[in-house]
């Protein structure tokens, strides 16, 4: 388990590096067209570029997001309840949750194989639109073995007690 978990951990920290570098990438192409239009030769593609580089940066990052503890939970509620009723809710949510990204993981991985067969692009730079969906299955999907992990600690923390 030890093993698993450093390498969900790893691929996850790897993952929020290319999220920090599409910050980066975004930042340069706004700068670069403010600059640009004042030259009066703008980057009309901007706004495509940094609707995909959003896509990546957001997918890539929920996962490292998911192992600090970043997400939103109900903490107030949850410390009322004894230690092995947080433990279980806890894990039941970590099922729920397994279940949903696992099937958003999934389907964006079936949408983006359309894509790639049917040819679609955008409008105005014409790049393909399915490698950044194919990444946001690739993010969500390595949030699902972050969850994962979460939910096997759980069971065996619910199993001790």
């Amino acid at each position: 388990m030890a093993v698993f978990e450093r390498i969900v951990g790893s691929l996850s920290k790897y993952a929020y590096w290319v999220a920090g570098a599409c910050v980066v990438a975004m930042m340069a192409i706004v700068v670069a067209n403010i600059l640009t239009r004042k030259l009066w030769i703008p980057i009309y593609q901007t706004y495509d570029f940094v609707g995909f580089i959003s896509a990546v940066m957001v997918s890539f990052s929920i996962a490292y997001v998911g192992i600090v503890k970043g997400h939103v939970a109900v903490d107030m509620v949850m410390e009322r309840f004894p230690q092995r009723a947080q433990v279980i809710i806890s894990a039941f949510g970590g099922i729920l949750s397994l279940g949903m990204f696992s099937i958003v993981a999934w389907q964006c991985a079936i949408y983006a194989n359309e894509m790639r067969l049917s040819g679609e692009v955008s409008m105005t730079a014409a790049v393909p639109f399915y490698p950044y969906v194919y990444g946001i299955s690739l993010g969500t999907a390595l949030l699902c073995l972050v969850i994962l992990t979460d939910l096997i600690k759980d069971i065996v923390k619910a199993v001790k007690r």
